[in-house]
């Protein structure tokens, strides 16, 4: 993690918490960030982690428990963030950008299945 005390990491989770989500926002603490939490329960473990944390729902009226909650409030402070220095943020995205294509972590077509 090339982070440090000078940026946050925005960490979202829900019961069941994924263990790479935990572990990542005790690292970011851990190295002086600050961690905001969006996440389902005041008794998360992300709480304890994490200076600002941010409640949400999961119910829903189907089986599955809803995300769109989350995805929402992250958009919103996504573009707080981005309206606050819209130059530093384009230059971000696009290194972000640049540093998926190189681990080829997308796909433009289907990927051929060799059998």
């Amino acid at each position: 993690m090339r982070s440090d005390a000078q940026d946050v990491l925005l960490a979202i989770s829900v019961s069941p918490y994924c263990v790479q989500t935990l572990e990542l926002a005790d690292l970011a603490r851990a190295k002086g960030m600050t961690v905001v939490s969006i996440t389902d329960s005041e008794v998360s473990p992300l709480i304890a982690i994490s200076e600002v944390s941010i409640l949400f729902s999961i119910e829903s009226q189907t089986f599955f428990h809803t995300l769109t909650p989350a995805l929402a409030i992250s958009e919103v402070l996504c573009g707080l963030i981005a309206d606050n220095d819209r130059h530093a943020a384009l230059d971000a995205l696009q290194r972000a950008d640049r540093h998926l294509q190189m681990l080829k972590t997308y796909a433009n077509t289907i990927p051929h299945r060799r059998i």
